[in-house]
């Protein structure tokens, strides 16, 4: 007996598979609202910009085929989306006005839990004493016998060719970076985990998954 295909649509299996799918989406758009309440709910708290949100649910249903990042600069918070739902909302640290994040839309070009910064750390002398706290390899000389160590930037997600990208770092509630995104020490590896090569991440003003509301 052959294999039994359905005119313009595939094999049953597939057809099931799509049905499947759109049954997940429905219910997926069906609780959209209350998801957006909850978050509502949580940036209405007094004390909420130190926090990081968290949806359980939507994090289950992450996958890298639908997430996405957002990066607010002015709020300095980030937002973890899946299908365009808020999944995590967090602080992060951009960078100082000398050293300003970029904005744009970038996709994340590769990932490394283990990483080191090439331009900026600290300088040692052959004593093995630091001699430039906060060292730029382009600017500052080492002493013969001395080394460079790179400043450690774990969960390293890379979003530039030119070193700005999001990474595990103090987030003391301001600007603070060479212009990479810091992340909390809990929110780096779930957002790791999650995203891939290719993920997509806005970094401007104010978060478009927001819009013009005020919080």
């Amino acid at each position: 007996m052959g294999l039994f295909v359905l005119p313009g649509c595939g094999t049953m299996e597939e057809f099931q598979a799509r049905q499947a799918r759109r049954g997940e989406m429905k219910a997926f758009k069906a609780r959209q609202a209350a998801w957006a309440e909850e978050h509502r709910i949580f940036r209405a708290q007094p004390g909420w910009k130190k926090k990081t949100y968290r949806n359980e649910a939507l994090l289950k249903l992450a996958t890298p085929e639908n997430a996405s990042i957002e990066i607010a600069l002015a709020e300095q918070r980030g937002l973890f989306l899946v299908h365009d739902s808020i999944a995590m909302d967090f602080p992060i640290a951009s960078g100082k006005r000398s050293h300003p994040t970029p904005k744009g839309a970038y996709t994340i070009l590769g990932k490394s839990r283990e990483y080191a910064s090439n331009l900026y750390g600290k300088i040692y002398d052959a004593a093995g004493a630091v001699v430039v706290e906060d060292a730029d390899a382009t600017r500052d000389a080492v002493p013969e016998g001395g080394k460079f160590v790179g400043a450690p930037m774990p969960y390293w997600m890379r979003l530039t060719n030119t070193g700005v990208g999001l990474h595990i770092g103090y987030v003391p509630g301001r600007p603070a970076s060479h212009g990479c995104i810091r992340l909390p020490r809990p929110v780096a590896p779930v957002l790791f985990e999650k995203v891939k090569v290719g993920t997509p991440v806005v970094v401007a003003e104010t978060a478009p998954a927001l819009g013009a509301k005020k919080h």
